[in-house]
């Protein structure tokens, strides 16, 4: 892959009429993150009783974050390359800090005045130790190692609409942990449109996102039984939105989105998620807040919850309350901004046991305050 991304630059080279821009930002936050394990607050371990003390790991945290952007354009031909590495450093436990980086190259031709061809690589390392507490069915590291690849069409089929066509595949390695190995290919199909109209002052917009994919994982380790190391999972997801501007500064946008994964394999671990969520946004050239509230109930298929005495007559069921606040304010110097960011994750679920850790309920949630340079 990265012998693909220098030739294509090098390909490229001086072009008569070409245009190019660079653009580079860095950021640090200083905050405080709760139970970055989302691990649940009690969990019995062979007849002893763990608590939040015992589970919960906790700490004040310092992000570093750049990001550099190049684009190369000529005659209807456009090439991009970004790079975004990130490190969150955990103050009380050091050890848990992780890093990472996310590196891509996009190419689009604009080849009539309604279509552009569009295709795209992209790389993601996360270097992170430990496992995710909100594992559902499978055991997931943190750290992982991620390629991707896209292809596609984006079109005006009417008037004032933008409609993009993509069909994409990624592998993706996650970190050896213990004996455990897990990978995962995937490829899909989606589909984004979003349609302008102004019945007033301002400009609406109404659309939806959507996609379909296969992912079939394996577990490198398995024994004898290869159904026990592999699984054969489909997704499909839409979300539905509307932009409606309330004054030439903000912007409220609702949604209504559906997730679901369907077990092909064994037909157990699917399930159906759906909910609302709202937007805010608020842009006055100075000032930048946004404001992402989300409701979603995940109802597994075949999954039944379970107490303490064991499995009940009723199915898994998850309930996520999200909320994330991002703003961005002008500091008086010249491509310096002060930011901070706000984010809340609280799953309930109507699994009690506490032998389980699995398919449990937790709260997990991070603020911070800091600084940005554009350059």
């Amino acid at each position: 892959m990265k012998q693909l991304f220098f030739a294509v630059i090098l390909f490229v080279g001086p072009m008569c009429g070409a245009q190019e821009r660079h653009r580079f930002e860095i950021e640090t936050q200083t905050g405080y993150e709760y139970n970055y394990f989302k691990s649940p607050d009690q969990v019995s371990v062979d007849g002893t009783l763990l608590t939040a003390n015992d589970l919960i790991a906790s700490s004040a945290y310092q992000d570093v974050y750049a990001d550099y952007d190049y684009r190369y354009k000529w005659k209807g031909h456009r090439i991009r390359v970004s790079m975004a590495p990130f490190v969150r450093l955990f103050q009380e436990n050091m050890q848990d800090s992780y890093w990472g980086v996310d590196a891509a190259l996009k190419y689009d031709y604009k080849c009539t005045k309604t279509t552009k061809v569009l295709a795209a690589l992209d790389f993601k390392r996360m270097d992170r130790e430990g496992l995710d507490g909100a594992q559902d069915v499978l055991v997931n590291p943190l750290g992982y190692t991620n390629y991707g690849a896209m292809a596609g069409l984006g079109f005006e089929p009417f008037t004032n609409n933008k409609t993009v066509l993509e069909g994409f595949y990624n592998f993706k390695d996650f970190d050896a942990y213990g004996t455990r190995d897990l990978e995962f290919n995937e490829f899909g199909i989606q589909l984004g449109s979003k349609q302008a109209f102004r019945p007033g002052r301002y400009q609406h917009n109404v659309g939806f996102t959507a996609y379909y994919k296969k992912r079939r994982y394996n577990t490198l380790n398995t024994e004898e039984d290869p159904q026990n190391g592999t699984r054969n999972w489909d997704y499909a997801k839409g979300t539905v939105f509307y932009e409606l501007p309330l004054s030439a500064t903000l912007e409220v946008e609702p949604q209504l989105a559906y997730f679901g994964r369907f077990d092909r394999l064994e037909d157990r671990s699917g399930f159906h998620q759906y909910g609302p969520g709202l937007r805010f946004r608020f842009d006055n050239d100075k000032t930048k807040v946004s404001v992402s509230l989300k409701y979603q109930i995940r109802d597994y298929t075949a999954i039944a919850a379970q107490d303490d005495l064991g499995a009940l007559e009723e199915k898994l069921r998850y309930q996520y309350t999200d909320i994330s606040i991002n703003f961005e304010q002008e500091s008086g110097i010249e491509g310096l901004l002060l930011t901070g960011t706000i984010y809340s994750r609280w799953r309930e679920t109507n699994t009690t046991a506490l032998g389980s850790r699995s398919f449990r309920g937790y709260r997990n949630y991070y603020a911070g305050v800091g600084v940005k340079w554009q350059l």
